[in-house]
């Protein structure tokens, strides 16, 4: 089944991705020390078949200086937001490290001898913003005397898809805040211009398969959940090949659409235009009629302004009212 979760594995298994979320999203100095040539995905088996159900497992590791460092993207697409998030990860880091020391031989220990850092990062695309804590000891009730030194400790890096604005993003040439504005785009024709720049940029052949990644997600969950009025046949989806057919088929059906909407204004413009024809056409002779009964060459002021500003219903009902009117002011304003 595709879905969200596979979706974002299959693009975070791809190491320009990984790069780029790196590079732009992590506000660290040591970023600048990481070796992004040794990127290595691993297997994320240690993962239980419960959290499996619920997390995608994308485990990274890759040289910070002298040592390794481990990524574990953690990637949640759902309406509700978890309040135990930091158990959820503090559980799935912890597996990580009792997987790595299941053979000794093996244990990548840093110079000092000691277990190798972690990032655990969390990526959330809900429509309400995350609340939920950062941190595992906020989930604890503290106790009485030292009881809070005991609570275990671990934090994990939220990365909220809808908390970004396109200042945040501006300038950056960079797959995941590309994904991040398709995401939030509002119309079409915001998501047609991220799809030409992405399109551009990862053009050489290095990058067919993110290409491809990309193009399927945008394909079969982007496009059908986002951009309905596109209306675009699941049979005209999975035809197209890479994201230039996806370019050309939005272009086209943006185009047809424009021209629906122009059709349909049009016709609502002729049903006004029809309706205030009639409005005015009810005015001049109500004018008329008001004139050869109350002898006026020219009606007053007050008047004009009452006939200028009436609905269709109401110049009727004050028509219906001239053969018994004894001056105009009863039309108006019947006793």
């Amino acid at each position: 089944m595709f879905d969200h979760d596979a979706a974002y594995k299959r693009m975070f298994s791809i190491p320009r991705a990984v790069e780029d979320l790196l590079r732009e999203f992590i506000d660290e100095e040591w970023i600048e020390k990481l070796d992004l040539s040794t990127l290595e995905q691993i297997n994320g088996s240690f993962v239980t078949e419960r959290w499996r159900r619920q997390m995608t497992d994308v485990v990274w590791k890759v040289r910070l200086a002298d040592q390794e460092l481990y990524i574990c993207l953690l990637v949640e697409f759902q309406s509700r937001i978890d309040p135990t998030m930091a158990l959820r990860v503090a559980s799935y880091v912890l597996q990580l490290y009792l997987d790595l020391s299941k053979d000794p031989k093996r244990l990548p220990l840093t110079p000092s001898g000691k277990l190798p850092p972690v990032l655990p990062i969390v990526m959330y695309n809900g429509a309400p913003r995350w609340s939920a804590p950062l941190e595992l000891d906020e989930l604890i009730e503290a106790g009485p005397g030292k009881l809070p030194d005991f609570r275990p400790h671990m934090r994990y890096m939220l990365l909220d898809q809808g908390a970004f604005q396109e200042q945040d993003l501006h300038g950056l040439e960079n797959v995941v805040a590309d994904m991040f504005r398709l995401e939030n785009a509002d119309t079409p024709e915001a998501g047609l211009n991220v799809i030409r720049g992405l399109k551009r940029y990862l053009a050489a052949p290095a990058h067919e398969a993110l290409r491809q990644a990309l193009k399927d997600w945008i394909t079969k969950l982007l496009i059908p959940s986002k951009f309905p009025q596109l209306d675009w046949p699941t049979s005209q989806l999975d035809e197209i090949s890479d994201l230039q057919g996806v370019e050309a088929m939005m272009t086209n059906k943006m185009d047809l659409w424009a021209e629906e909407f122009i059709r349909k204004g049009e016709a609502q413009g002729e049903a006004r235009g029809e309706a205030k024809g009639e409005v005015k056409g009810e005015a001049n002779m109500l004018r008329r009629q008001l004139k050869l009964k109350f002898k006026f060459v020219t009606l007053p002021d007050w008047v004009e302004e009452r006939l200028s500003g009436a609905a269709l219903d109401q110049l009727q009902s004050w028509g219906d009212r001239i053969l018994l009117a004894n001056d105009i002011n009863e039309v108006f304003t019947p006793h």
